[in-house]
């Protein structure tokens, strides 16, 4: 508890100075980002050499990093320019050793580098048959992610052979601010909006087909490359740091709309799905400009957060106030849902059909995250029946 203080005679506002941890943690992450140089983001986005959980969560760490501290979203179109900073976003990997039930695993995946629109899934390894929309999700249901799987492929590189290990993920973009009126697109289906808008496009297959010309590279443009560039490209673009400017601190939750109503999902510890809907594979910055789903993940990720920084249970809740914009009333609401799961949910109430949509509403999602929680520390203490009866 030493490290942990007290808010008693703060003054902290939302424009106040951060506290002391956040700055400790933002000369970790300089620390972090310095040895980070050494790695660029095509290394940063293989996967194929890591073997255990904690290298690969580790590396998720400097990918997320590297995305929302040294890169912007540049779409360029017939002459014109839109420059993004990335807020949000979520990690999702399907390898051996990180079997990742949720990560969608396309065939589009296994290549590193490049954006990825969601498609419909298949029933088979057979590529789906043409259609106008060429397969890809509509209405609400868009996304878009950036490929991470084994080394980036180069002009003269063979696609992965179909004996190569198997390893497809993607970095899901959530939320993104257009640096040139601060405007900010949350939500994965109103971010591809964006692009579709920008690019007087109909639909995804117009905007990679016609727009990009099948071109869906996303790692920058190397300083070699021609100088008749696409008309429309859209890639990732270094930033230029001003050494030692403030960096907006990073948070982690659960990924959002995850549930445990699969019929694979059973009432056990180390049922893959039970493993995974907890995982901290979502990063984020400025809490109080994400508005779209995800309320109660952004609270418990705050709440977390700050309770490894205060003592006090009525400064841990100030600062989740103060940092995620929200009323009091709601955080403690909230609260009163997380604690409910640590005190008396069951994991069984949560599995199949009696779990569907568990993360569709922030009382359900924390009551079932208080479960988790309490799982998770069972476990570590050797006792765990009763949580699961």
């Amino acid at each position: 508890m030493a490290n942990k203080r007290s808010r008693s005679g703060s003054a902290e506002s939302i424009s106040a100075e951060p506290p002391r941890k956040e700055q400790r943690k933002d000369e970790d992450a300089s620390d972090s980002t310095d040895g980070n140089a050494l790695l660029s983001l095509a290394q940063l986005v293989d996967f194929s050499a890591l073997a255990s959980e904690a290298a690969i969560t580790r590396q998720s760490q400097l990918l997320a990093e590297a995305l929302l501290w040294d890169h912007t979203l540049l779409l360029v179109h017939q002459g014109s320019h839109e420059e993004y900073e990335i807020l949000e976003l979520e990690f999702y990997l399907k390898k051996v050793g990180h079997e990742d039930p949720f990560a969608h695993g396309s065939e589009e995946q296994r290549v590193s580098g490049n954006w990825y629109f969601h498609r419909a899934p298949t029933r088979s390894a057979q590529p789906a048959k043409p259609s106008a929309a060429g397969g890809y999700r509509g209405g609400t249901r868009k996304g878009l992610d950036l490929t991470i799987a084994g080394p980036v492929a180069t002009p003269k590189s063979e696609p992965p052979a179909e004996d190569t290990v198997d390893i497809r993920g993607g970095i899901l973009l959530r939320t993104i601010r257009r640096l040139s009126d601060d405007t900010v697109i949350s939500g994965p289906s109103l971010l591809v909006d964006e692009l579709l808008r920008l690019t007087k496009s109909s639909n995804i297959a117009q905007l990679v087909q016609t727009r990009l010309r099948d071109d869906t590279s996303a790692l920058p443009m190397p300083s070699s490359a021609p100088s008749d560039s696409p008309t429309t490209s859209l890639r990732l673009k270094p930033k230029v740091n001003v050494k030692g400017a403030p960096r907006p601190r990073i948070y982690r939750s659960s990924r959002i709309g995850l549930d445990l109503s699969n019929p694979s999902a059973t009432n056990s510890p180390t049922n893959p799905r039970v493993i995974f809907i907890s995982k901290l594979y979502r990063y984020f910055t400025r809490p109080h400009l994400l508005t779209s789903n995800g309320k109660g993940h952004t609270f418990h990720g705050l709440y977390q957060a700050s309770a490894e920084e205060y003592e006090d249970q009525e400064d841990i809740m100030a600062e989740v106030v103060r940092l995620s914009g929200m009323k009091q009333q709601t955080a403690l609401k909230y609260l009163g849902d997380y604690k409910a799961g640590l005190d008396k949910s069951n994991l069984k109430s949560f599995i199949g059909p009696a779990g569907k949509g568990a993360a569709g509403s922030p009382s359900s999602y924390l009551k079932m995250m208080g479960t988790l929680d309490r799982l998770a520390s069972d476990i570590a203490s050797g006792s765990s029946k009763e949580i699961l009866q």
